[in-house]
């Protein structure tokens, strides 16, 4: 493995190899443009190290200049091209752009996520035919395209007025016909060995550079595509016309970055004989590559990530590890995911429409454009700001019973059991929803929302390529949206991550790095640097606090405490998510999602090591029409597996494992913290949906006793 940038141990400044031994060798065939010199800029990549340096490249067959076609007759002899200009009048002499390849994308260590390749299309040359009339140029061009559509088994095709307006405009260039749907069809290695015998002045090879994602559908909504910049002008040429089409970004990354990943076309000056041979070219400026992208993903954790939602998370799903202390996104999976070479050289509208119609929506970038109620992992954030209120402690206690009644409306647990009075750690724990129904109102609704804004909820958090924002009310945009505060029955939504509450699983994964942190709040990185294709970088991205956020001490202790107990502690909601290498703090939620269609959903967010963390992480499982989902039971296998692979697959020596030896392990709770007997736990589920009481009924006198009624009373 070459140099590794590990989370937590950044050296954000320094360049990195654009290098690794996954990345494919390219046939001598696969050639830059314009291989002159040591310092050739399309060199063939036969090592993993050559990468994205070029190597001076000695083979370059009959052509030099990807557009021009690599198959086209051999250039005259100088003596030929003396005669060429004294008897020739016809010949042009143009100057044409060729565009440079767009810069890599790779992974914090180099393994590419997106590179370039070398196309061949067939195109077709046509002569200077003096005195020739449109059926004489049209049967002509017709005669070349049946023979090569013979030994190729094809329909491809031109329409005559196609075939007219490039012989009168542009017969200097090939004019490429291998399309199918408006698509060009690559001439694959099988295809140019049937067609060897027709290639020579009029049937040749256009060569242009196409996008390749090596990883095929790995971090696809991350990553992003590519399409044409432009349609190649139909008119006369013009000087600084394109030899081929350039690409340009489409979405996320590749959009994102699209003037850095672009590099600058070169200019070459050719000189064509009127029947399209080439007489002579003059490179005027040497194409610049575009820079390459280096993201802060983790090749290795992205792919754990990927194949666990694709396993266990079949209807749609994602998944988000982030460093908490420097911000980096190791890992930001959605599932379903795309194969981003469907988009390469272009997609048809069937197949888009295909993609766009599949009930699974897998073009939705569920990690960080799906907005989600968070469900019970909010409670880690309610919980700090109950605490911060000052009119909540630690030691306060509430009663978990089933049920509340706030206001005129009935508030369900989602178990049937009555807990007892139990305290925040405890609440954690068991997830219990009417302890927070009581503590929040108690706390009120400036400390739950302030400190859940503080957290990052209902604000997008920075990434460079479009994200959603989720919504975090508070009284100030309530009384702007329906003239009043929060009501106590809002409240006690909100507090256990329903309601409006709504929030993308980026945002859960920064929170919980937040409260992992303890101090400020990291701003999530997803690039970590620019660099050019000599590897020297032209833009770091340094690690940076979002915000300072100074969680109390005390406060955070209780709360990591209760995230340790739901895992490691008897009768936790999150107990299947741990695992023998780190102890996890977590936190399990179930929400109503879809309820027309009875779809919930499962979550489980934390941190680990819960004494010292380096990671943070959401996981969201959707649910099916009407299946039986919680946050334990879906959720946090997700998370067991995908770290479990990361500690026993990552070499022992790595500075992360080291990192994470002898970190001590708080001890589960235990004795009067336990359930009590016969009241096991096994799960959180969505709470029943708050149920009206009848007017009428006066309020019960028993269970909830008269503090409570005027607590809970204030709707």
């Amino acid at each position: 493995m070459i140099e590794k940038d590990l989370p937590g141990l950044a050296l954000v400044g320094a360049a990195i190899r654009i290098s690794h031994p996954s990345m494919p060798a390219m046939s001598p065939r696969l050639l830059l443009l314009l291989t002159t010199g040591a310092a050739g800029w399309l060199a063939p990549i036969t090592r993993a190290q050559d990468v994205p340096k070029a190597q001076p490249v000695t083979e370059v067959g009959n052509s030099s200049v990807p557009g021009l076609g690599n198959k086209a007759a051999k250039p005259l002899q100088p003596e030929n091209l003396d005669a060429s200009w004294k008897t020739q009048r016809e010949a042009r002499s143009l100057t044409l752009h060729v565009p440079a390849p767009r810069g890599q994308i790779v992974d914090r260590n180099g393994v590419p996520y997106a590179q370039n390749r070398v196309a061949n299309y067939l195109a077709l040359v046509m002569p200077f035919m003096e005195g020739a009339g449109d059926d004489k140029i049209i049967a002509f061009a017709r005669q070349q395209i049946d023979a090569a559509n013979k030994a190729l088994g094809k329909a491809w095709t031109l329409t005559d007025d196609r075939i007219l307006s490039h012989y009168k405009n542009r017969r200097w260039l090939p004019l490429v016909f291998s399309s199918t749907d408006g698509i060009n069809e690559e001439i694959t290695a099988e295809m140019e060995r049937k067609l060897e015998p027709l290639l020579g002045a009029n049937l040749v090879l256009q060569a242009a550079y196409l996008r390749h994602y090596p990883q095929n559908e790995r971090a696809s909504h991350i990553i992003g595509y590519t399409g044409k910049s432009r349609p190649l002008p139909l008119g006369p040429i013009t000087d600084g016309d394109q030899i081929f089409e350039e690409m340009e970004g489409r979405a996320d990354i590749e959009k994102s970055f699209d003037s850095d990943l672009k590099g600058q076309p070169g200019v070459v000056n050719v000189l064509f004989a009127p029947d399209g041979r080439r007489l002579a070219e003059d490179v005027r400026r040497f194409p610049v590559p575009g820079r390459n992208v280096v993201l802060s993903i983790d090749s290795s954790f992205q792919m754990f990530a990927e194949q666990a939602l694709q396993e266990h998370a079949r209807n749609g799903g994602a998944m988000v590890i982030m460093d908490v202390q420097n911000g980096d996104i190791l890992a930001m999976a959605s599932y379903p995911f795309f194969d981003l070479n469907m988009f390469i050289p272009g997609i048809t509208g069937a197949k888009y429409e295909a993609l766009l119609k599949d009930p699974k929506l897998p073009l939705i970038a569920r990690a960080f454009r799906g907005e989600y109620p968070p469900a019970s992992t909010f409670k880690a954030a309610t919980a700090l700001g109950i605490l911060d209120s000052g009119r909540v402690d630690a030691r306060s206690y509430f009663p978990c019973s089933p049920a509340m009644e706030i206001g005129n409306r009935v508030f369900h647990n989602w178990s049937k059991n009555d807990f007892g009075s139990l305290n925040v750690v405890s609440a954690l724990k068991f997830s219990c929803n009417t302890w927070f129904y009581a503590a929040a109102i108690e706390a009120g609704a400036d400390s739950v929302t302030g400190m859940c804004s503080r957290l990052g909820f209902g604000e997008r958090t920075g990434l460079p390529i479009v994200e959603s924002e989720g919504f975090m009310p508070t009284n100030s945009i309530m009384i702007q949206r329906r003239g009043t505060k929060i009501m106590s029955g809002d409240l006690a939504n909100i507090s256990i991550g329903q309601g409006m509450v709504l929030a993308t699983p980026l945002q859960v994964a920064q929170a919980m790095a937040g409260i992992a942190n303890g101090t400020y709040l990291p701003q999530p990185r997803l690039v970590k640097q620019i660099q050019d294709y000599q590897d020297n970088v032209f833009m770091a991205y340094e690690p940076k606090p979002r915000k300072t956020i100074n969680l109390n001490p005390q406060h955070r202790d209780a709360i990591i405490k209760g995230m340790v107990a739901v895992v490691s502690g008897d009768g936790g909601t999150g107990r299947s998510a741990d695992i023998k290498h780190a102890q996890i703090a977590g936190k399990t939620g179930t929400a109503q999602w879809k309820i027309a269609k009875d779809q919930n959903l499962a979550w489980f967010a934390g941190f680990l090591p819960a004494q010292k963390p380096m990671f943070s992480f959401a996981v969201v499982y959707e649910g099916r029409p009407g299946e039986d989902v919680s946050g334990g039971r879906k959720a946090a296998p997700i998370v067991k597996e995908v770290f479990t692979k990361i500690f026993e697959k990552t070499p022992k020596d790595d500075p992360m494992l080291l990192a994470m030896q002898n970190v001590p392990k708080n001890t589960p709770l235990g004795g009067e913290e336990e359930i009590p007997e016969g009241k096991p736990v096994e799960d959180d589920r969505p709470s029943r949906p708050a149920q009206q009481v009848r007017p009428a009924e006066p309020p019960p006198k028993k269970g909830i006793g008269g503090f409570f009624r005027r607590l809970f009373g204030r709707d």
